[in-house]
């Protein structure tokens, strides 16, 4: 059995969901739903869930668009692209080989930030030209802002396969014309700060929220094992 489902093709890309991904999604809902109610909204349930489901929707959607860029620079640069996949930590764009310069390398890890940092900005903007209001709609604005705006500073983390660690190993490999410890360079700096991630999801967990603390953690042991299985063979 197949552990993802495909939905479509965009540009000639196959798009899937991971089973996973049905997880974090009802996570989310759930979390945002819980987080409106706790915040003081007078909005019927029925409005708060309303609102929950769209805002998460709309959020990944954005990760959506946010790979998609990935991956159409990459098919401009020659590079081929087996599919994109969301799941449970986000999504990622499978290419058929590794960028064949730092600047290419550059530029296909750079785009994706900076495309969730515009969609942040228009989301903002949209939110302040409606009034900065409370409405159900400028809510669903404003929080798309701030998960696009996360989305794309996180992501610029110098942690291999993170994009930043993609635009770690690019300046690396242009500084020293060696991809190998270019690579093995970024994939440290993954596995160190997938170390620190967890080690911060331990204190939170224990300090303050326990079911933050293990959701953070989980990211910090995902980052480890995706940096460690990416050291050059």
């Amino acid at each position: 059995m197949r552990a993802s489902i495909r939905l479509c093709r965009i540009l000639g890309i196959p798009i899937e969901i991971n089973f996973s991904w049905i997880i974090i999604f009802a996570f989310l809902t759930y979390f945002l739903f819980g987080q409106l109610d706790d915040s003081g909204f007078r909005w019927p349930l029925i409005q708060r869930l309303g609102v929950a489901l769209v805002t998460v929707s709309l959020f990944f959607l954005s990760v959506l668009v946010h790979e998609l860029s990935h991956s159409a620079m990459a098919l401009y640069k020659g590079i081929p692209v087996r599919g994109i996949t969301l799941f449970i930590f986000g999504g990622v764009s499978q290419l058929d080989k590794e960028p064949v310069s730092p600047r290419i390398e550059l530029v296909v890890a750079l785009i994706g930030p900076l495309i969730s940092i515009v969609l942040a900005s228009q989301f903002g903007l949209a939110w302040y030209l409606l009034g900065r209001g409370e409405s159900p709609l400028e809510v669903v604005l404003l929080l798309l802002a701030w998960t696009n705006l996360s989305l794309g500073v996180l992501n610029l983390v110098p942690g291999y396969p993170l994009d930043g660690g993609r635009l770690l190993r690019a300046g690396i490999w242009g500084g020293t014309g060696n991809h190998y410890k270019a690579t093995w360079i970024a994939a440290r700096m993954g596995q160190a700060i997938g170390l620190a991630i967890v080690s911060g999801g331990v204190l939170l967990a224990i300090f303050t929220e326990v079911l933050d603390g293990i959701w953070m953690g989980c990211i910090g042991m995902f980052l480890f094992f995706m940096a460690r299985h990416s050291f050059p063979k």
